[in-house]
């Protein structure tokens, strides 16, 4: 892959959209997360589409829609790489409860089991791999309090991650991502 124009605009577009987001927990840019996904897929996948949905895979999900929404981003990147986000992104559902979160996370998994795309499917991974990442790492500082930055419980949020690979073994995807995957999952769940 190239350095090109839309990735240049891929990153203004992110940063300016994540401006004054941090990671959970902690005083780290939010936009740190979609640089690092990005950099990611590119061990998978040598594709401009891929390392420019990597950088924006969070915008639809995380910016209020009176500020960016699909409309925008259709207009600004085209239908294609539209499609590839919307289906990374969790629905906007903004109850604080338990059952909320089940219906994003449910919404989610059957966005990732109905595509054949390989493109979001390697941004889905290569996310939630630079998220057991971090939380591994934030564990080693916080301990178990580091649950408390999550709308579930460490049960829940490692049945998430455990869903999505099962979903991902069923697709035609890089063995090495699977392994990898894997092997931050098992971190995950050793980590009390």
């Amino acid at each position: 892959m190239v350095y090109s124009e839309r990735i240049n605009k891929a990153i203004k577009v992110a940063t300016k959209l994540h401006e004054g987001q941090f990671r959970r927990g902690s005083t780290i840019p939010y936009i740190a997360h979609p640089f690092a996904v990005a950099l990611l897929t590119q061990r998978y996948a040598d594709s401009e589409d891929v390392f420019i949905g990597g950088i924006l895979h969070d915008v639809l999900e995380d910016v209020p829609n009176r500020i960016y929404d699909s409309n925008d981003l259709a207009e600004d990147f085209g239908y294609d790489i539209l499609n590839i986000v919307e289906t990374v992104s969790e629905p906007d559902i903004t109850a604080a409860t338990q059952e909320a979160w089940r219906a994003r996370k449910y919404v989610y998994l059957n966005n990732i089991q109905n595509t054949n795309d390989i493109r979001p499917l390697i941004i889905c991974a290569c996310d939630k791999m630079h998220n057991m990442g971090e939380l591994a790492y934030c564990y080693d500082e916080l301990g178990d309090s580091i649950w408390t930055y999550f709308a579930a419980k460490r049960e829940r949020e490692i049945w998430f991650f455990e869903s999505i690979l099962n979903i991902l073994h069923t697709k035609i995807l890089p063995t090495e991502m699977l392994d990898e995957y894997h092997e931050r999952l098992e971190k995950i769940r050793s980590l009390q």
